[in-house]
């Protein structure tokens, strides 16, 4: 009883204080404006939402407080014990960080840095994952119990965020995740605050869905999505049958979306050697909207969501470990199957493991002369082999280590990554590099400006003969941005007209009298 007026308490909130938040919001500027390279709306948008979710959660749980005391307030019903005042402080704080950063920008590592003082100021104060149980296993983590759970909570806390960049879609998650954690908790018999706190957080996020379902008027911002973020990660440590053992399948298989996606992020990023604060088009909502369209993308996420949280609490109630992890492998064997999301980091991480695998059956004398080539468009279907194939030429003909490329165009969804290189490096004492941008023009308004697209990282042992080697290749630096310049002409045109035939002309096809052609990088005698 006390559950079901909880969440229809936060619903009521939400509906009520999210419109005056969002003007607020507007009044303040605290607005996500357009841009043409990563976000999805058109005009500017409030993104204070995790304000009304917070005031309509804890408004939600004051009152349940008093449902459940007769309205004494004995003791609030625990609200006032040290784990929740210290999960509500860390909320708030977390919030004011994310409002922060909604207005003025802070840098990747600025919010890293106040995320890991939140997290670690909850663990500090008891909340930890002492035991983790797995198919039926308790694993104990001892010395590294406090390690794992801040990052579990970092997890948690960015996995939202970076699923909030589609109307609707980290709200949409939030609901399924902390209503199944509610049910996981109350089939476990945990504590009623507990299973009132998840139901609260679920029906404040249904009220904030009204306003952010497409299209949406309101975002939750930085500041609400690590605020449930956090919630949810700590929920998730509290949600557990034995006192002792603080994590189990179920919650991850609850938030497998979210967590997929920040895996993905990463493998991504490191592997095609970009920074993990890099921002790009390549998130799952990204890919959905571009396939599903806005309307689509909410449905597949509920659907993949009902089937993982289903698993979860099928696992729970039935004491059957193996649903959960089940149900969730369900969900990622479809989205990477499909080519929904995922194909392309799976094939990344299939390349880099396929080549450590190699390296192990190469015997010393070829490891120099061994290659390991990848080339794989992360997204879109650009013809960047006229670019990557006489580069490779160029490469074998001058006996280089290694070449790679990376390209990534947000505006346009079309990503790139190519690399060739030896099976073992030179030691890096030992290795003479060459990194040029890769530039574009693009119009501005009613300029022209040149824009970085991606780069291109040449790497020879060093030799007497290296920096000649390394000076032909810049001589060409040149050719090769008019290429590129071509490639990109191409790839635009096709997106504005896809069934269009119109050939765009080829700057290697032109005369220069003063540059070398691109293609000669494979073919000409280089020797000198």
């Amino acid at each position: 009883m006390t559950t079901l007026f909880a969440f229809l308490v936060a619903l009521t909130a939400a509906t009520i204080f999210v419109p005056v938040v969002r003007s607020l919001a507007i009044r303040v500027g605290l607005v996500d404006n357009p841009d043409a390279e990563r976000k999805l709306h058109s005009r500017p948008i409030a993104v204070a939402g995790g304000i009304a979710v917070f005031i309509s959660m804890m408004v939600a749980l004051a009152l349940t407080v008093g449902f459940q005391t007769g309205w004494t307030f004995d003791s609030a019903g625990g609200l006032l014990e040290k784990p929740w005042l210290v999960l509500l402080g860390a909320s708030l704080a977390i919030l004011i960080v994310g409002l922060i950063d909604d207005k003025w920008a802070l840098r990747g590592r600025q919010k890293l840095l106040a995320q890991c003082l939140i997290a670690m100021v909850i663990v500090g104060s008891g909340t930890s994952l002492k035991v983790v149980g797995f198919m039926g296993l308790d694993i104990p983590l001892g010395i590294f119990a406090i390690p794992v759970s801040v990052v579990w909570l970092l997890l948690c806390i960015n996995a939202l965020n970076l699923l909030d960049g589609a109307d609707g879609m980290a709200t949409t998650v939030g609901v399924f995740v902390s209503g199944s954690l509610a049910t996981v908790s109350f089939i476990n018999g945990n504590p009623p605050l507990n299973v009132a706190a998840s139901f609260a957080l679920c029906g404040a996020l249904m009220g904030f869905l009204i306003y952010n379902r497409p299209p949406a008027s309101i975002f939750l911002g930085d500041a609400g999505s690590m605020m449930v973020g956090l919630l949810v990660g700590v929920l998730a440590m509290w949600c557990s049958h034995k006192e002792t053992t603080a994590f189990a399948a179920a919650p991850l298989a609850i938030l497998v979306l979210p967590l997929f996606d920040s895996a993905a992020a990463i493998v991504r990023r490191r592997l095609t050697g970009r920074s993990i604060y890099a921002t790009d088009r390549g998130h799952m909502h990204h890919l959905l909207n571009e396939k599903f369209g806005r309307g689509g993308t909410l449905w597949v996420v509920a659907a993949a969501c009902s089937v993982s949280s289903a698993a979860a609490i099928a696992s729970t109630w039935l004491h059957l470990p193996w649903l959960a992890p089940m149900g969730a492998i369900l969900v990622l064997a479809v989205l990477v199957g499909t080519r929904t999301f995922g194909y392309s980091e799976c094939r990344l991480l299939a390349g880099r493991v396929r080549h450590l695998v190699m390296s192990f059956w190469v015997r010393p004398q070829f490891c120099e002369t061994e290659k390991h080539e990848r080339a794989l468009n992360m997204q879109g279907d650009g013809p960047w082999q006229e670019v990557w194939e006489p580069l490779i030429g160029f490469a074998a003909a001058q006996k280089l280590a290694s070449v790679k490329i990376d390209v990534n165009m947000a505006w346009l969804h079309e990503s790139y990554h190519a690399s060739w290189r030896s099976v073992r490096l030179p030691e890096a004492a030992f290795q003479s590099v060459v990194r040029i941008p890769l530039l574009v023009s693009r119009q501005n308004g009613d300029e022209t400006e040149r824009v970085p697209i991606g780069k291109l990282e040449v790497i020879a042992s060093s030799s007497p003969d290296s920096l000649n080697r390394l000076s032909d290749f810049l001589e060409h630096a040149a050719e090769l941005q008019l290429q590129v310049e071509h490639v990109v002409k191409r790839i635009e045109h096709l997106k504005m007209h896809p069934t269009s035939s119109l050939v765009i002309s080829n700057p290697r096809d032109e005369k220069k009298p003063k540059t070398a052609q691109l293609g000669s990088f494979a073919g000409a005698d280089r020797s000198s």
